[in-house]
């Protein structure tokens, strides 16, 4: 008995001691013992010497790089990738792990619209871990309400319940959308792969990342930037230099990450809540009026009881000008709105006929900043 209770604290102080390692790792959270057990493995680092991170959004280039370290970091053509992917769209620090994925069958139904770069949804995350875990079927189906028995992921939800690996987030709702953490993964992971090994047992030797090569925390750089100016006009409402009737400079930049993804950044000598409609037009300049037209309008309550306003406070479109398609799928998400400058990351449907930001090539950006709702639409 006391043999027993010896070797039990033993394993207890290596299995929790990685994580003391890290300034950042409260051992009496969930995490602790799984971020211990996964640096151990090498399947994982810290984003330090001393910091793991825990509380930090995973990429979905993460996520498969950690499955990539426990498979044993097999050896994988690199140019060989999901077909909506380039080798450039990818981040070198990814590019095996994703193209091991893809020709491993990991990626599944979720090949065509996998983003290295993004942050790894709950929903997304089962499917990488059933997948790897060769798709096992579970005793029953999925019943969250937020989870559509259609869905390419109900089936490995419906699993990763059933086994331990996660719950929902309330009892009827699972939050497939909602990002995880770096915290979360490694918990994923050591419930599926340590405490499931019957079904996915752990390579003997699985070979570590090397030190001077951890999981890249550092912002991701555009791969694309454009730039141009345009006009702006204001509600002049605060009694300032800058009057209603006046015209006034504006800058626009769009920087493009990937096929599929840009951040569009406007920039006005005025405040924000001053303007309403926010256009950012790419035109060819051989041809004027013809190109791609991007509109933000935006309800402030600053100007809500004197400016007419008509549908919803927030609303934008895509649009091509050219009269081949009139929109675009696409989600926005309002990246920050200080001073003068607006910033949107829009990211396009990744899927056969829609718009990709290499359509761009050749075209003069432009913008209009205006204090009319309706001016937006001219």
């Amino acid at each position: 008995m006391k043999k027993t209770l010896a070797a039990f604290l033993l394993a207890l102080t290596l299995l929790t001691g990685g994580a003391a390692a890290f300034s950042d790792v409260d051992g009496g959270l969930y995490y602790a013992a799984p971020i211990a057990w996964a640096v151990e493995r090498g399947i994982t680092t810290g984003t330090s010497e001393d910091t793991f991170s825990p509380d930090a959004l995973c990429s979905q280039g993460q996520i498969l790089t950690f499955l990539w370290r426990a498979a044993g970091s097999p050896e994988a053509d690199e140019e060989i990738l999901p077909p909506s992917l380039t080798p450039d769209a990818v981040s070198p620090s990814f590019r095996k792990a994703v193209a091991w994925a893809y020709q491993a069958g990991i990626l599944g139904g979720s090949a065509w619209r996998v983003d290295s770069a993004a942050p790894c949804g709950r929903g997304m995350a089962m499917s990488f871990l059933w997948r790897y875990a060769g798709s096992p079927e579970a005793s029953a189906p999925c019943v969250f309400t937020d989870v559509a028995p259609a869905a390419d992921y109900a089936q490995a939800v419906a699993w990763a319940v059933e086994s331990g690996i996660t719950s929902g987030t309330s009892e009827t709702t699972f939050s497939p959308d909602e990002p995880c953490t770096r915290g979360q993964i490694a918990t994923f992971l050591y419930r599926c792969l340590n405490e499931t090994v019957e079904k996915v047992p752990l390579p003997v030797d699985p070979v570590p990342q090397a030190p001077a090569d951890p999981e890249p925390e550092e912002k991701a750089q555009p791969i694309r930037t454009y730039t141009g100016t345009g006009t702006a006009r204001s509600l002049g409402l605060d009694g300032s230099e800058f009057t209603s009737t006046g015209e006034y400079e504006a800058d626009v930049t769009v920087d493009v990450y990937t096929p599929y993804e840009a951040v569009f950044t406007v920039k006005t000598p005025f405040p924000l809540y001053q303007a309403c409609a926010y256009t950012v037009r790419f035109e060819d300049p051989d041809s004027p009026g013809k190109g791609y037209h991007f509109t933000c309008l935006r309800q402030d309550e600053a100007f809500s009881d004197i400016l007419p306003w008509v549908g919803e406070p927030f609303q934008f479109r895509f649009s091509d000008m050219s009269g081949e398609q009139a929109d675009y799928a696409a989600a926005l998400q309002e990246e920050g709105r200080t001073d003068g400058v607006l910033s949107w990351r829009v990211v396009f449907t990744n899927g056969p006929g829609n718009f990709t930001y290499g359509l761009l090539e050749g075209l003069q950006l432009s913008c209009q900043v205006d204090s009319n709702q309706t001016s937006a639409s001219k």
